[in-house]
C-alpha cells in the first residue's frame, strides 16, 4: 500500500503533463529545416528552437521523476507546468517583444519554487538574488528593444544591423541581460545561491534550461549586433575565459557537492560566451552543442548529488565518502555522468569543446592557453569530485544507507544516454544557422 501511495501522485501528474505537452504541440508541426517553418503571426520554429523545446520537455520530465519527496505536490506540479508552458512559448515565438515577455515571466515560477521548496532559511536571500539580478539587468534591454523596434521590425526574420546601435551603451545593454542570465563572471553570485537552496528539480531545470536562455537570446540578437560587437569581442572572450579559469580553480576549493556542480556550470557557460563572440559559424555551432550537452550533464549531476543528500542529509564531501563500498552500481553511474560532464568520448560535450577550440583559435591564437588550462582544471575537479566521493574510509553513519530506487538509476542513465549517443546524429545540430 505504501508503494501505491507513492505512485499515485505520479500517475495523476503524468496524465496532466501528457495533455499539456500534446496541447503545446497541437498547432505546431516541427520539421528539420534550416529556416523558420510553419510560421503564424508570432510563432514559428527552426532547428535551434526545436531542440531547445525538446530539451525543455526532457529535462522537466526527468525533474518530475526526481521529486518523490516534495510536499504539496499539486502546487509544485502546477508551477512546473506553468514554467514549461512559458519556456515552450519563449522558444517558439518569432517576435522579440514576446520573447522578452516570456523571458521575464519564466522568472516567477522558478523563484516561487526556490522560495516554497528550498532547502534552508537562506532560500529567501537566494530567491531575491535570482530575481533582482535578472530583473535589473533586463530592464535596460526593454528600453533598447522599444527604442530599436520603433525604427525596425521586431520579427526575427526582419532584423537588420541598424545605424542606431552604433552607440556603445545601446550595444552593451543589448548583451548585458543575456550575459547575466548565463551568467558571466562577476555577475554569477546569484547562481550558486539559487542552486544550493533550490530543490533538486529546481536545480535540474535551472541548470538544464534556464541558463540557456542567455545563449539563445544572444544567438537571436547577433543579427543586430554583428558589426557593432566585433570591436569588443576580444575583450569579452578574454574576460569570460579568465573568469572561467578563476571559477575552475574555485571548484577545487569546494567541499559542497552542489557548489562544485554549480561553479562548473559557470565555467562551461564561459565557453558558451566565448563561442558566441568568436564571430564565426564554428563558434555558433559549438555554442549550440554545449548548450545541449551541458543541459543534459549538469542536470544529471544535480540528480546524482540529490541521491547522496537524501541518504546522508549532507552535501559535504567529508561525510559522503567511500560510496563504492556501499553501492558499486551507484559508483558506476557516478563515473558515467561525471565523465560525460568533463567531456570524455563519446560525449557530445567533447565535440562541442573541439569546435569551440577551433573557433577561439581562429579568433586569437593565445586564447588557446587560457582554454587549455580551463579544460585541464575541469578534468581535475571532476576527478577530484569522483575520487573523493567514491573512495576513502566509510563514515560510520553510512551503515544506515537507504536502498537506491530503480527510478533514480533510470534518471541518471537517461541523462547519460542522450549526452553520449546524441553524437551519432550530431549533424542535425549544426544545421541551425
Amino acid at each position: 500500500m505504501t508503494y501505491l501511495f507513492l505512485i499515485h501522485p505520479y500517475m495523476k501528474f503524468w496524465k496532466l503533463s501528457l495533455i499539456m505537452i500534446l496541447k503545446s504541440f497541437l498547432f505546431m508541426k516541427f520539421s528539420i529545416n534550416l529556416f523558420f517553418s510553419n510560421l503564424t503571426m508570432m510563432m514559428g520554429c527552426d532547428i535551434l528552437s526545436l531542440f531547445m523545446i525538446l530539451l525543455v520537455i526532457f529535462i522537466i520530465s526527468l525533474s518530475i521523476l526526481s521529486s518523490k519527496n516534495i510536499f504539496k505536490l499539486n502546487y509544485f506540479f502546477f508551477l512546473i507546468l506553468v514554467l514549461m508552458k512559458f519556456l515552450i512559448f519563449l522558444f517558439s515565438t518569432s517576435n522579440f517583444l514576446f520573447f522578452y515577455v516570456f523571458f521575464e515571466f519564466s522568472l516567477i515560477p522558478m523563484m516561487l519554487i526556490i522560495l516554497g521548496w528550498g532547502m534552508k532559511i537562506e532560500r529567501m536571500q537566494a530567491g531575491m538574488y535570482f530575481f533582482f539580478y535578472t530583473m535589473f539587468s533586463s530592464l535596460p534591454l526593454l528600453y533598447n528593444l522599444i527604442f530599436y523596434f520603433y525604427f525596425s521590425s521586431s520579427n526575427y526574420m526582419f532584423l537588420n544591423n541598424n545605424i542606431i546601435l552604433k552607440n556603445f551603451f545601446l550595444t552593451f545593454f543589448f548583451t548585458f541581460a543575456f550575459l547575466v542570465k548565463m551568467p558571466i563572471f562577476l555577475f554569477h553570485l546569484w547562481l550558486p545561491k539559487a542552486h544550493v537552496e533550490a530543490p533538486v528539480s529546481g536545480s535540474m531545470i535551472l541548470a538544464g534550461v534556464l541558463l540557456k536562455l542567455g545563449g539563445y537570446g544572444l544567438m537571436r540578437m547577433m543579427i543586430i549586433m554583428l558589426e557593432n560587437i566585433y570591436m569588443y569581442s576580444n575583450f569579452l572572450i578574454s574576460f569570460s575565459l579568465w573568469g572561467g579559469l578563476i571559477i575552475s580553480f574555485s571548484c577545487l576549493n569546494q567541499i559542497d557537492l552542489k557548489m562544485i556542480v554549480a561553479f562548473s556550470s559557470i565555467s562551461h557557460m564561459s565557453l558558451l560566451i566565448s563561442g558566441i563572440f568568436s564571430m564565426n559559424k564554428l563558434g555558433l555551432y559549438g555554442s549550440f552543442l554545449i548548450m545541449i550537452s551541458h543541459g543534459l550533464t549538469s542536470s544529471g549531476l544535480f540528480m546524482l548529488v540529490n541521491i547522496f543528500y537524501e541518504r546522508t542529509h549532507s552535501r559535504s564531501l567529508i561525510l559522503n565518502k567511500g560510496m563504492m563500498n556501499i553501492s558499486p552500481n551507484l559508483s558506476l553511474m557516478s563515473f558515467l555522468i561525471i565523465s560525460a560532464g568533463m567531456a570524455s568520448p563519446p560525449s557530445i560535450n567533447l565535440l562541442s569543446e573541439f569546435i569551440l577550440s577551433y573557433s577561439i583559435l581562429y579568433m586569437y591564437l593565445y586564447f588557446m592557453i587560457l582554454m587549455f588550462f580551463m579544460l585541464l582544471i575541469s578534468v581535475i575537479y571532476s576527478m577530484y569530485m569522483y575520487s573523493f566521493n567514491q573512495h576513502g574510509k566509510l563514515f560510520k553513519g553510512m551503515y544506515f544507507f537507504k536502498c537506491i530506487y530503480m527510478v533514480e538509476y533510470l534518471n541518471i542513465f537517461l541523462h547519460w544516454f542522450l549526452a553520449n549517443f546524441f553524437i551519432l546524429k550530431s549533424e542535425f545540430l549544426i544545421l541551425f544557422y
